[in-house]
């Protein structure tokens, strides 16, 4: 019987596909991601959706938000079954770190960390911990500014990076990695609250970037616009207010939270060479969904533009894949099916999420994809490798269509035009044969 593979699956919230130091976009390293790049394959996906908490359902699934029906941001985390579920039922110790609460049932251990807009420390060992040190009304305030104001105002805390809700789930993964069992198969989960966070960054990472260097190329929203494609996740009176600086200082909290989270994939990385067991233990790192930091004006994620849709996927062998890098149009529900695959494991009928594995050998796809769908609320995404085709599915109506290769900023609406029109019926079928498989399962 062959050894089973291990597993280390990290989960960001909102970190977007060009945070990471390779992409060259902002003036920030993330060495430890750039190390995994170079022992791994590295693709972008993008998110089945972009409306909390239905990014990180598609995610855990595999299904289409489209399927799970999480369009719209929820109250309550919803306990979602999932690879998590499956894992379990497969012999596999599970433990989770983090934002656990949709996979709770399925977990043999974990250190919970409840949504930010709680202060309640009597059911998260995060806040358990900070009020044990004193520090739970500060934290307690910051949370009631960021529900206030966002990223715009925060509340600065001189906190020590273990001190910060991520670097404590970081903290607490690399601890629980050197507590895994040596006799059965495990996974350790690992969901980070950020960067997407809307929080700053603690001590020694609060000026990894100075705003300076951040506050080119800002443009103020046109609201009306973006409000057919989009819904604003802040007032539109602190968009409006929204200048060169103050989306500099958004920015740079926002790229501090991602240096701390790559600090934090180093110490996983770190504990987990320590084991007897690395030699057989797989890493996928991704996220649920982007973030945008001032694209077209706006601050927020439920919008269709790149930033917001595209997240890093990492996958990492023991050994070096024969594939580095790929431009396969790739899905987060693709994500589900590729962690089952690991653990020996079939998905339901219902998913239409293929394993990336293929790739780590350097084979093409069973099923290459032509288009890959992303939904929030009443607004459909059909990305083609080419165009973004947006409908109101209520309405069945086209409301954009954008060429990405001429218009890779997406700031000029082709719909209307005579090239548009000519696209939409092509593009029309298209949507209809990616949907198909969804109404099957």
């Amino acid at each position: 019987m062959r050894t089973r593979r291990n597993l280390i699956i990290v989960i960001g919230h909102g970190l977007r596909s060009d945070a990471l130091g390779d992409g060259e976009t902002w003036p920030l390293r993330t060495p430890n991601f750039e190390k995994l790049l170079t022992r791994g394959l590295r693709t972008v996906a993008t998110s089945a959706s972009v409306a909390d908490d239905g990014a990180l359902v598609s995610l855990l699934t595999g299904l289409h938000a489209r399927q799970h029906g999480h369009v719209h941001p929820t109250p309550t985390t919803p306990v979602v079954e999932g690879w998590p579920a499956q894992l379990a039922a497969a012999g596999y110790h599970l433990v989770g770190v983090g934002r656990t609460l949709a996979i709770q049932p399925h977990l043999h251990q974990s250190v919970t960390v409840d949504e930010l807009e709680s202060i309640d420390s009597r059911q998260c060992q995060y806040l358990a911990q900070m009020n044990r040190k004193g520090l739970l009304s500060s934290i307690a305030q910051q949370r009631k500014q960021r529900l206030r104001y966002g990223p715009f105002e925060p509340d600065r805390l001189a906190l020590e990076p273990e001190d910060d809700v991520d670097g404590f789930i970081a903290a607490e993964s690399a601890r629980l990695l050197e507590e895994m069992p040596d006799d059965k198969p495990w996974a350790l989960i690992v969901l980070f609250t950020g960067p997407g966070s809307d929080l700053p960054p603690p001590m020694f990472y609060d000026q990894v970037v100075e705003p300076c260097e951040v506050d080119a190329n800002f443009i103020p929203a046109d609201l009306s616009v973006l409000n057919a494609q989009a819904e604003l996740d802040y007032p539109r009176s602190l968009l409006q207010r929204l200048d060169r600086r103050r989306i500099a200082q958004i920015r740079s909290d926002y790229l501090g939270r991602v240096s701390l989270i790559d600090y934090g994939m180093g110490r996983i990385m770190s504990a987990l060479q320590q084991r007897q067991d690395a030699s057989r233990t797989w890493m996928i790192a991704t996220s649920d969904r982007g973030c945008l930091l001032g694209e077209q004006g706006l601050v927020g994620h439920r919008s269709f533009l790149t930033p917001a849709v595209e997240v890093p996927v990492l996958i990492v062998p023991p050994t070096p894949p024969k594939l580095k890098m790929t431009d396969d149009l790739i899905s987060t529900i693709d994500v589900a099916a590729t962690v089952a695959a690991l653990a020996g494991c079939d998905m339901p009928t219902a998913v239409t999420g293929r394993s990336l594995l293929p790739l780590i050998a350097g084979e093409p796809m069973d099923q290459p994809s032509q288009a890959v769908l992303c939904e929030f609320g009443s607004r459909l995404l059909l990305e083609t490798d080419r165009h973004k085709l947006i409908f109101d599915v209520d309405r069945r109506k086209a409301l954009g269509l954008y060429d990405l290769l001429n218009d890779p900023d997406e700031l000029h609406d082709i719909l209307t035009t005579p090239l548009g029109r000519n696209l939409l019926d092509a593009l029309r079928w298209r949507l209809g044969e990616t949907l198909m498989p969804l109404r099957a399962g």
